[in-house]
């Protein structure tokens, strides 16, 4: 958001959580999250991501990954619909009990919740994304008890700084039906 001050960013945001709007967030990788802004703290944003019309899973976003925040009127007509279809019912219990303080409360909050989480990183001594159960916790990362795509839980978990950490994801189809047939 290089073209407004940090009090004009936040304000948008705090504009866009306010009015429900349907906003397409840029990474600085150039990857995009469609969906609801439902929570921000000085350290990150809250969306609640969307696929096909359904609300897919919660996204957790570092400011510092954040290139740009786009409301236009493709997104009001997404809007439109999601509000005409009955299809904005966020999870307000899972919105209220996740932390966004820091890094280590954040997760402590979704470990609490019982959520598995996928954490995409800079990690260079792990793949690009983790999935699993949170195990531990400290002031710097996460450890996370990593499974591969056939189900089988890996026997060496992944340690995540969490200065390297992109994006967190939990709360989504995916983990929750995945970890039902872990190996």
């Amino acid at each position: 958001m290089a073209d407004l001050s940090e009090k004009e960013f936040r304000q948008l945001i705090r504009k866009h959580i306010d009015k429900v709007n349907f906003v397409k967030v840029v990474l600085k990788d150039d990857s995009s999250i469609f969906g609801f802004i439902v929570k921000s703290s000085n350290e990150f944003l809250m969306i609640e991501e969307t696929y096909d019309f359904s609300l897919a899973g919660t996204k957790i976003v570092p400011y510092k990954n954040i290139k740009s925040i786009r409301h236009n009127k493709f997104d009001k007509v997404s809007k439109m619909i999601f509000s005409e279809e009955g299809l904005i019912k966020f999870n307000q219990k899972v919105i209220d009990k996740t932390s966004l303080k820091d890094f280590e409360s954040l997760f402590r909050s979704i470990k609490k919740q019982n959520f598995h989480c996928i954490i995409e990183s800079r990690e260079k001594k792990i793949g690009y994304f983790s999935i699993g159960e949170i195990l531990d916790i400290n002031e710097k990362s996460v450890i996370i008890q990593n499974y591969d795509t056939t189900g089988k839980i890996l026997k060496k978990p992944d340690k995540i700084s969490f200065k390297n950490i992109k994006l967190i994801n939990f709360n989504d189809n995916y983990s929750k039906t995945f970890r039902k047939y872990l190996k």
